[in-house]
């Protein structure tokens, strides 16, 4: 009985012990799984913050900013910049429900498919909207880049990745919203220009620039179009239009000189003219821009009807 004894004890001690230490672990694994799920409700939490639109309220959005009229401001005749700021206020406060919605790219696809689909008064509308939210890429160099601005960011690269897809797809959608970037004059200003393009060179030269990928590619698109190079947007896959690009630069610095304004359309088009009288574009030597148009767009948009647009830095005025 005195040697059964202390081994009894022993024994009981151990499981003693082994019972501690697992209880200790289960304690242990149970609040890091606690935690965990604490984590994880936290960020859903914030993630449910933001309302996700229904297919209703989708379209409610371009509804409001396509008909959007002020029959009770008499002081605020149709054409008007007061009619104007209007418009844009109303354009800016619906677009915010897509942009501060948890389904933008849902809004967007169904926001960027109606341009084009009505008139030129209701594209103007639908451009308002956009620009007020640095959404067009022929405004800025770079999408916002300050922690901030993180939501709008994502909303302005989904929009800029819709739009080139809707170009490639579409050549009269390009013609028509390539007619509103030159009659805003930005894009193609002699200070702008050759930034713009060396921009994108540089971007598209990096190893992996593809976080600006779509903003980039967006003002590529237009570039393209505007020196008469569609070509280069044949058969390509939208992700895909880097080499494009390179063909495109290339081409450009050789055929820089020999570009002209052509007198009877907003673009620049190669002079073929083979005589001793050929005009050459000789500032292209240094800055590597394009020559002073020659014709403007009288309207933002083909066709048209409504009250006149005001003038483009009006429009930047109230941006």
């Amino acid at each position: 009985m005195s040697v059964e004894l202390p081994r009894r004890i022993s024994w009981y001690f151990t499981v003693r012990v082994l019972c501690v230490l697992l209880t200790t672990g289960t304690v242990l694994t149970n609040l890091q799984q606690n935690a965990s799920l604490a984590k994880q409700q936290t960020v859903e939490k914030k993630d449910d913050s933001a309302k996700s639109l229904s297919t209703e309220e989708i379209h409610l959005v371009w509804h409001n900013i396509k008909t959007v009229g002020f029959p009770g401001i008499r002081r605020l005749p149709a054409g008007s910049e007061g009619y104007w700021l209007e418009v844009t206020k109303v354009g800016f406060d619906e677009l915010k429900k897509i942009i501060d919605s948890s389904n933008p790219r849902q809004g967007l696809k169904y926001y960027v498919d109606q341009f084009g689909k009505d008139d030129a008064h209701s594209d103007m509308r639908w451009l308002l909207a956009v620009r007020t939210w640095n959404l067009n890429p022929d405004k800025s160099l770079h999408p916002h880049r300050e922690e901030k601005t993180l939501q709008e960011r994502k909303v302005q690269l989904i929009f800029a990745e819709l739009m080139v897809r809707k170009f490639l797809k579409s050549p009269a959608a390009l013609r028509r919203y390539y007619q509103a970037v030159i009659w805003f004059d930005n894009l193609f200003k002699p200070i702008n220009y050759s930034v713009y393009h060396g921009t994108i060179y540089r971007q598209f030269q990096k190893e992996n620039p593809d976080d600006d990928y779509w903003w980039h590619a967006f003002q590529f698109v237009l570039m393209v179009h505007a020196t008469g190079r569609d070509d280069l947007l044949k058969d390509v896959k939208p992700e895909e239009l880097k080499p494009r690009f390179q063909e495109w630069y290339n081409w450009f610095y050789q055929n820089g000189l020999f570009l002209r304004a052509d007198p009877e359309t907003w673009y620049w088009k190669r002079n073929q003219d083979k005589k001793t009288d050929l005009k050459l574009n000789l500032k292209f030597l240094n800055d590597q821009n394009l020559p002073p148009l020659k014709v403007r767009p009288p309207y933002p948009f083909p066709d048209w009807k409504g009250p006149e647009p005001t003038t483009p830095a009006n429009y930047i005025s109230m941006e």
